[in-house]
């Protein structure tokens, strides 16, 4: 959603480093270049600015109250009253409480009323003594309702932290392949300004029979697909740092440079280790923990409702015909429901809570599984991508000294002028192809700290 302001007010109040940090930028935002953001800059905005992560805070303050509201229905309730009724007919027996007349005296009991008014007041109490678990209310740490209710604000508490992980993948994979693809563009600048010099140079070989016209057509060919590559690379360039914009929360015009240098990160810790850690701390895995405990406590509220149910109830209440004197009643009982048939139905809704709540514990060992899957798969990735990178490193020397040697021959007439331009650009599309690949493997080093649910940490 594109947003006037580069710099929304949603971010106050969310965190405070991004807030200074997005004050001391305000006035060069609207600069023609605006302010060099780093990844760590982006990524401290970006959780301040997220729509997910404020979604998940309001529910952390949602699970808060639901949790103060389950712990105060086991304490008593105190209700008051008021009401006026307006009659007329004959009374309908000798006890009636209020049976004004128009003298302000009791009407007997063969006695008429055309009209009459009477104001009455009441205060109710309800204290459930015992019920769904909670005895007077002072079990607090063992009732159902609340330990569900604390259970659900578990559950999105670790929530909210799978959805901050998402959140710096996000802005780092964005950023990152938007600095590489900005870098890049150097090398695909330069290798089309080779291709340009080669497609002249077997121009004019061909004019003088040393080259074949397919020789042109190749070398034509190789030009116009360089020069395509440059397009990509610049567009690529600017939809990343659109995204990015949207991320950050700035406008579509907003002016802002992203800094060209790519953080290095650092060597990541043993996959044993790692594992280890996750498959106890990872967010998933604590969600489905507290999930299988919310499950429990629903069970145990199921069985607690098949056990008689003990309530004090208690009345005060008085009465006017706006004639004194009025009339008080005080009442006070103490109610014991007891289920006796129901043809088994909670007893079925007690047993579909426990198999729902070994259900639940079933799927904890499923979430290890999956995490450590993830975290795997991951690995996997940049040991490949890490291999690759020695091997174009070590074709990068092997170039670099052939173009050093070519252009030492062809200075003392010993090679053809081709020879040079054909070796920079091998070695320019090896830096390049070394450029992506490195970009590459540090977004794979963000998916890995997202695998690992923040178990391992490198960003912020």
């Amino acid at each position: 959603m594109t947003k006037c302001n580069p710099l929304p007010n949603r971010i106050v109040g969310r965190n405070l480093f991004s807030l200074a940090f997005v004050v001391l930028l305000a006035p060069s935002v609207l600069a023609e270049r605006g302010p060099v953001l780093t990844l760590r800059d982006c990524i401290n905005i970006a959780l301040g600015e997220s729509s997910a992560l404020e979604a998940g805070r309001l529910d952390l303050l949602a699970a808060t109250e639901q949790i103060n509201a389950a712990r105060a229905n086991t304490l008593p309730r105190l209700f008051g009253t008021g009401t006026i009724e307006l009659f007329a007919g004959e009374q309908t027996g000798t006890f009636s409480l209020i049976t004004p007349d128009d003298t302000g005296g009791g009407i007997g009991v063969n006695r008429n009323e055309t009209s009459g008014a009477i104001d009455i007041f009441a205060l109710r109490l309800r204290y459930p003594l015992f019920q769904d678990g909670s005895i007077f209310g002072l079990n607090t740490n063992d009732i159902p309702l609340v330990r569900a209710a604390r259970a659900q604000k578990e559950v999105l508490s670790w929530t909210s932290n799978l959805r901050r992980e998402d959140v710096i993948y996000r802005i780092t994979d964005a950023f990152v392949t938007t600095v590489a693809a900005q870098n890049r563009a150097g090398f695909t600048t330069r290798r089309v300004s080779l291709l340009e010099e080669t497609l002249n140079n077997v121009e004019q070989q061909q004019k003088q029979g040393l080259k074949l016209p397919i020789d042109v057509n190749v070398t034509r060919d190789q030009l116009g697909g360089a020069r395509s590559l440059v397009r990509v690379i610049q567009e690529q360039a600017v939809a990343g740092k659109l995204e990015i914009a949207q991320l950050l929360g700035f406008s579509t015009g907003a002016g802002f440079t992203l800094a060209s240098t790519l953080p290095e990160p650092p060597r990541p810790p043993d996959a044993d280790q790692l594992i280890s850690k996750a498959t106890g701390q990872h967010p998933s895995v604590r969600v489905q923990q507290a999930t299988a405990e919310r499950a429990k406590q629903n069970w145990r509220l199921e069985r607690f409702r098949n056990y008689p149910t003990v309530t004090l109830n208690g009345n005060a209440i008085f009465a006017d015909d706006f004639n004194p004197p009025g009339a008080q009643a005080y009442t006070a009982a103490v109610t014991v429901s007891v289920p006796i048939w129901d043809f088994g139905a909670q007893r079925a809704l007690a047993r579909s809570r426990m198999y729902t709540y070994e259900a639940e514990k079933s799927r904890l060992a499923s979430t290890q599984e999956d995490v450590t899957y993830d975290i795997f798969k991951v690995y996997q990735q940049i040991y490949a991508l890490s291999q690759n990178i020695l091997v174009i490193q070590q074709e990068i020397i092997e170039a670099d000294r052939d173009l050093r040697i070519a252009t030492s021959q062809q200075e003392q007439g010993f090679a053809e002028p081709l020879a040079s331009v054909g070796l920079e650009l091998r070695l320019v599309g090896k830096r390049d192809d070394l450029q992506a690949l490195q970009a590459r493997r540090i977004v794979l080093y963000a998916d890995l700290q997202r695998a690992a649910g923040g178990s391992w940490r490198w960003l912020p």
